[in-house]
């Protein structure tokens, strides 16, 4: 929605898009995407605007653990 509570986030995206020479945006269903799905459904939970972590939660931590992945992406 125009005007709605995440359209002052889209505007701000979308200019630092303008600024940038190459970027792509990849879709990604929520359901090969665990990490996504537990972090929009903390946001849910929550009443906070916006949240940073310092680590990731307990249940994302658990995620990572299991995904085959990200194990081999981070040895590279």
């Amino acid at each position: 929605k125009v005007g709605g509570p995440k359209s002052s986030l889209i505007k701000r995206i979308q200019q630092i898009l303008v600024f940038e020479e190459k970027w792509s945006l990849n879709y990604i269903s929520r359901e090969s995407n665990q990490v996504a799905d537990a972090l929009a459904k903390m946001t849910l939970t929550r009443s906070e605007s916006l949240h940073m972590f310092e680590e990731p939660p307990l249940a994302i931590k658990r995620i990572l653990k299991e995904d085959r992945t990200f194990d081999s992406m981070s040895r590279k």
